[in-house]
């Protein structure tokens, strides 16, 4: 499957900037067949250059077309590089989007974990494709499959559970008890969803996550010996997925101990990340791989936590907010702020603090 220029002009709302360098034969004649990376792009390939970090491999770029932003225009022009004059150079207002785009319209036919949904045309209107139910998988009969769903390899579905249209079990799935998975949702291999859990509409849970396990809570006893007893606490909650949510390879959310664990509309969870009990995580929130939540923890809408960092029970980073990575959050982040390092500093804090540290160093090492 080939695109044109037109068709990636139309898809990034774009502007094509060197017409009159390239000429409109050869601009008709571009076909491309799938993104590279920028330095080793070839004519049939869709290059993006967005950021000065990608400059350097503008020498050895050979795309068919080169998606950039209009700031970087004049530069290209004025470079005397020869993809001026043998790619169709596109400017858009925001090539980093423009590239998440069009990475959709090749995975349709390069990838073949997209899952992108699936509507047939038929003389009706719009059909799915047919359900497909793997012999060995094992579905209880209270549980109810939705049109075109895809069933692996050693699935088990448990009782009173709904399975939405077209959703995707990868071999080894387990679906719990009366959960519920929506429509066009996808669960990678080995994937566990504990009993209650409830899966919105066109989430993706990668290999190896567990939802809705139960939460680390325990009361202590100290008996008359000295010895600790640690009564568990046994989770009754439950966890909710809303819409377009993304998990992980290998990640892990808990169950509520009462109630529900949440993770909003849109979020992107890492790999390897884990939600303690009763978090609730924001609408349109990213979370890094290795980062970890507290039970009662409260992410906002829009918030971002960088890698392998730490947010304490009870602590709320509100909207906006930026946690950057390898930060110990232990007390709550104002809308739009910054969290940095352990201690938690605000960001302009932190590296004030790091540049006194390294002052006082240099002076004790010129006594």
């Amino acid at each position: 499957m080939t695109f044109s220029l037109n068709q990636v002009l139309e898809w990034v709302q774009g502007r094509f900037v060197n017409s009159e360098s390239l000429g409109s034969k050869k601009a008709e004649s571009i076909q491309v067949d799938r993104p590279a990376p920028l330095g080793t792009s070839q004519f049939n390939e869709v290059g993006f250059f967005f950021s000065k970090a990608y400059q350097s491999e503008l020498a050895t770029a050979h795309p068919g077309i080169l998606i950039t932003a209009e700031p970087f225009v004049g530069p290209l022009q004025a470079s005397g590089l020869g993809l001026w004059h043998s790619t169709a150079v596109v400017s858009c207002p925001d090539p980093y989007r423009a590239m998440a785009m069009i990475s959709e319209k090749f995975a349709q036919h390069l990838s073949s974990v997209a899952h992108l949904p699936v509507r047939i045309p038929t003389e009706e209107g719009v059909a799915t494709r047919p359900a497909q139910i793997h012999p060995t998988a094992v579905i209880d009969p209270s549980a109810v499959l939705g049109e075109g769903v895809q069933i692996g390899p050693h699935c088990v579905i448990e009782k009173g559970t709904h399975i939405g249209r077209q959703v995707v079990l990868y071999p080894g799935c387990f679906v719990g008890p009366h959960c519920s998975v929506g429509p066009d949702t996808v669960l990678f291999p080995r994937v566990t969803v504990y009993e209650g859990t409830q899966i919105g509409d066109r989430v993706r849970i990668h290999a190896g996550a567990v939802i809705g396990s139960d939460g680390f809570g325990y009361a202590p006893q100290r008996t008359g010996n000295g010895k600790v007893i640690h009564q568990k606490i046994y989770h009754l909650g439950h966890v909710i997925l809303e819409d377009d949510v993304e998990v992980g390879a290998n990640s892990t959310i808990d169950r509520a101990t009462f109630g529900q664990t949440r993770i909003g509309q849109g979020s992107k969870l890492d790999n390897l990340v884990h939600i303690g009990h009763n978090a609730v995580v924001g609408e349109g929130t990213i979370i890094c791989g290795g980062s970890c939540l507290a039970g009662n923890a409260v992410l906002g809408n829009n918030v971002t936590v960088g890698g392998l960092s730490g947010i304490a029970n009870q602590a709320h980073v509100k909207d906006g907010a930026s946690v950057g990575a390898l930060t110990l959050v232990t007390k709550d982040v104002e809308k739009g702020g910054t969290a940095v390092g352990n201690p938690q500093r605000e960001y302009r804090e932190h590296f004030k603090a790091h540049a006194l540290l390294s002052r006082l160093l240099a002076e004790r090492r010129s006594k």
